[in-house]
This record gives structure tokens, C-alpha cells and sequence, in this order.
């Protein structure tokens, strides 16, 4: 485990120093993958509807994906969509996989004229970057950080009704359907340049990009399992999230799977209360976080965090004077008293109190040490009717409270006699009763130190008043605190 509270400032230079993605990795934490999205090329893709408004009559805009495509002979009907916009009149941007060897990049303008470049290379079953960019004057395809392509081209898009889709292309009755994985897609309302372009395809992307319009990290639900219940494909960026059409969401295929590692991965394990110092920000809670760190002149690196916090439920039952973590499997149990004393030979889960007072438990969970809530028992010396079973049906209101309280029994049936005892057992009230049903009690309590009561209400249930056994009484008892 890296310690807590340890500073990474000697970490964060190996990291500048080097600007090589590498993985930190703490032995006893499983492996957590940050995700893409796999289609299966018959009906799986993504869309965002209406979202070429984002780009409407802009001057230059971009878009910038990872993909792992699978299929080695891809040809009309069956080309291979990858992103973008398409209706093969007036509003196409988009990156699609033409053959086994090349990838097709378009724009077309609001005027219909079309600009194509027919680029390769294609590495099948292995994740490559693609950038497509429109400068305004110029239209270029990148592959892993490279310029590849490049045509005159200019003009915009005006149409602001066609859906970014991820993972389709549409055409008309006969569209194109990626068979492959996702990841990291996003649109620009501006021209990367080619070393953001470069940066891309080395670290990853950075959901502050200046001029970035949608981010879609694709790091959603569990990879391989069951992610039916995940809504959409979530835009971090500006919430234009893509729905899911044809996905089952649900094993390997069509569904989340592991994406295209791009960070430098940091695991720790914190105890209730520690915290992880790292580039800047103080880290308590459990979850995955990414971390920027800028470096002048150079790609940004980017690094995840995964942090698990062993904290141990800190609940105890208590039945009178039983007392019970609720917490199971610590690797130690050990009960303390109230003023934080060990009670000798008391290290198992259960723990039995021969006095009255406040209990806790210390427990070991992994590497981490972590103490219950108090637990109160007050019962220990009372009268042996007290400790009896009793279905505790009556309640004292206010309670807490101060100077007085008022009993409310919720038998049916005729209070007989009301009890109230300290915590150390000592009577503090007796009284002899004759309220009707239902009738309130009321019982001053000014002079009472502060601490816990318990009300012991004996009832006399009303079948038994109406045959005249007044021996068959109900024992009622509740706790009540002033304070």
C-alpha cells in the first residue's frame, strides 16, 4: 500500500521527467479498466440527435476517436461506419473504414460540394487513433498522431438536424454498421493543430480542451457484464449525451467493454479518515479520479486514480445486554469500555456486558483499524421483568426531553402501574394507575439527572378486566433520554 497522507510531488517529476505512461499498482486491489464500446456491425450505434447544430456555420471544426476494427474485407453494402455526421446532400463529417486497407474521410458543405480523402493505413484488431479535421481552407486525416492526408476544401455546415452517430453511418436504406470497439470520441468547434492532434493520440483527452463541444469517454458500467440499466453514452462535456439503439449492453460483445488504456494507473487503499495528496488535490472518498498534469511545451499527462477506502460497518445490535458487531469477518475484534479501557478477553465478534455503560468495538478490516458507535446497555442489575421479552408497544414523547414527558401505550388494555429505572437501577418514579384506555400518562421529570431511562408500563389487557383477572398484566417497556 502507498502510505496516506504521503506527498507526490518526487512522483509527479518521474512522471514529467520521463512522459511515459506507466502503472502504479497496489498488489491487493483488483484491476479496475477504463471502458470503450464494442458493436457488432448488424445493428449496434449510437446516436445524438439534432447535434450538427453544435457545429452549424462554424469556420473549422474536428472530431478525434480511438477504434479497434474487425473486419478484414469490408466492402459495399457492409462498409464500416465509424463517426460523424452523414445525409449525403449538405452535412457530412465523418470517419468510416472502406476496405481492409483504408479509411474513408469526407466533409461535405451546405452546398453539397464533396471533399474525400480515401487514407491508409488500417491496423486490424488493435486500437488506432483517427483525427479528421476541417481548418477552413484545408480538410486532413491523422492516423496515431500523424498527418496522413491532406485536400483543399472549404465552405460549412449549415444543416442542423443530422445526429452525430457512433458506431453507423447512415446511407441511405443501406447503412453502415462498425464491427469493432470505441473509444474516446469527441468534437471540436475549431481546428486542432497537429500537435494537439499528436497529444491525442499520446495521453488522454482532456475534457477542458479549449473549443471542445462533446466528450464521450465511454468509461460507463462494468466491462463484459450486465449494463442494461446504463441510460445513455454519457457526454461529460456538455451533457449532449448519445442513446443506444440495437445493444444488448450485456456480455462481451455489443456492450461496454475494456477500452484504450491511455493513463498512467495510481491504486491506494486509505483508512477512514487518511487521505491521498497528489498533484495538488486532497483525496478522502473511494472512486476513480483523473488527474491532469501539465507539462510546458510537451502532451499533458493524465493519470487515474483508484482509490478504495477499508472502513468497517461501525453498528452494534444490542438485545439488553448482548452486544453484537455488526460487521462480520474482521480479521480482530476487541470491545472497549466507555473510557476507552480494553476489556480483557473480550476479542470476539459477540461480547457480553456485566455492568451497565457505553461499549465499543475496535476492528481490524485489511491494513485498516476502525471503531463502532457507541453502544449503550442499561439493563444489567434491573428486575428480573425487565428482562423479559416484551413488545416495547409504547411511546414517550418528546424524547429525547427535559422536565416532562408523556406515555402513550399502544396495547389495548388498562395502564396498572408505571415503573421508571436509572441506568445503574435505581427506581426514579413508581405510580399506581387507574387511566382509561388509551388515556396519556404524564410523568415530571425536572428532578432527574441528565441520562437514559427506561419506562417499564405494566397493562392490563381488556379481556382480562372484563372477566376480572387482574393478574394478567403486559410488561411494556421503552428507553427514554434526557438530556
Amino acid at each position: 500500500m502507498i502510505p496516506a497522507n504521503m506527498n507526490f510531488t518526487s512522483l509527479n517529476s518521474c512522471f514529467l521527467s520521463m512522459g511515459l505512461i506507466f502503472i502504479l499498482i497496489n498488489p491487493t486491489t483488483n484491476g479496475q479498466s477504463l471502458n470503450g464500446l464494442s458493436l457488432d456491425g448488424v445493428d449496434d450505434y449510437v446516436a445524438v440527435s439534432g447535434s450538427s447544430g453544435l457545429i452549424a456555420n462554424l469556420g473549422s471544426f474536428s472530431m478525434a476517436c480511438w477504434v479497434y476494427p474487425t473486419n478484414a474485407t469490408p466492402s459495399f453494402p457492409d462498409f464500416d461506419g465509424i463517426i460523424g455526421f452523414r445525409n449525403d446532400a449538405n452535412a457530412d463529417f465523418y470517419l468510416l473504414q472502406l476496405s481492409a486497407s483504408t479509411y474513408e474521410a469526407r466533409f461535405r458543405n451546405s452546398t453539397g460540394i464533396m471533399h474525400t480523402l480515401t487514407q491508409g493505413p488500417v491496423l486490424l484488431n488493435q486500437w488506432q487513433h483517427l483525427a479528421l479535421v476541417y481548418t477552413g481552407s484545408s480538410l486532413r486525416f491523422y492516423h496515431n498522431g500523424n498527418l496522413t492526408g491532406s485536400m483543399n476544401a472549404t465552405g460549412n455546415i449549415t444543416n442542423t438536424g443530422i445526429p452525430l452517430e457512433i458506431g453507423r453511418l447512415s446511407f441511405n436504406n443501406n447503412p453502415f454498421y462498425l464491427n469493432g470497439s470505441i473509444d474516446e470520441a469527441a468534437l471540436w468547434g475549431r481546428a486542432l493543430s497537429d500537435n494537439e492532434v499528436m497529444c491525442l493520440f499520446k495521453q488522454q483527452l482532456d475534457s477542458a480542451s479549449a473549443g471542445i463541444l462533446c466528450y464521450y469517454p465511454m468509461d460507463q458500467g462494468i466491462p463484459g457484464g450486465n449494463n442494461v440499466s446504463v441510460p445513455y453514452l454519457e457526454d461529460v462535456k456538455s451533457g449532449y449525451h448519445g442513446f443506444f439503439y440495437g445493444m444488448n449492453l450485456t456480455g462481451s460483445n455489443s456492450n461496454f467493454v475494456t477500452g484504450r488504456q491511455m493513463m498512467g494507473i495510481l491504486r491506494d487503499t486509505l483508512c477512514r479518515g487518511e487521505s491521498l495528496v497528489y498533484g495538488g488535490n486532497n483525496y478522502q472518498q473511494a472512486g476513480q479520479f483523473r488527474v491532469r498534469l501539465p507539462r510546458l511545451g510537451q502532451c499533458d499527462s493524465t493519470v487515474c486514480i483508484v482509490i478504495k477506502v477499508d472502513t468497517a460497518d461501525r453498528r452494534i445490535s444490542v438485545n439488553r445486554n448482548q452486544l453484537n458487531a455488526v460487521q462480520s469477518g474482521a480479521l480482530s475484534y476487541q470491545w472497549i469500555n466507555s473510557a476507552g479501557t480494553t476489556i480483557a478477553g473480550a476479542t470476539n465478534r459477540n461480547y457480553t456486558a456485566t455492568s451497565n455503560g457505553t461499549y465499543r468495538v475496535v476492528m481490524r478490516i485489511g491494513s485498516c483499524v476502525d471503531t463502532s458507535y457507541p453502544a449503550l446497555v442499561s439493563s444489567v442489575g434491573l428486575p428480573e421483568d425487565l428482562n423479559t421479552r416484551t413488545n416495547r408497544a409504547l411511546t414517550i414523547y418528546p424524547n429525547p426531553g427535559t422536565n416532562q414527558v408523556q406515555l402513550l401505550p399502544l396495547g389495548k388494555g388498562i395502564a396498572r402501574i408505571l415503573e421508571v429505572y436509572s441506568i445503574d437501577g435505581k427506581v426514579m418514579h413508581r405510580q399506581v394507575l387507574n387511566n382509561e384506555v388509551g388515556e396519556p400518562i404524564q410523568v415530571v421529570t425536572s428532578e432527574w439527572p441528565n441520562g437514559l431511562y427506561q419506562f417499564l408500563l405494566k397493562l392490563q389487557p381488556l379481556e382480562s378486566c372484563l372477566s376480572n383477572h387482574r393478574h394478567q398484566e403486559t410488561l411494556f417497556i421503552s428507553t427514554w433520554l434526557k438530556q
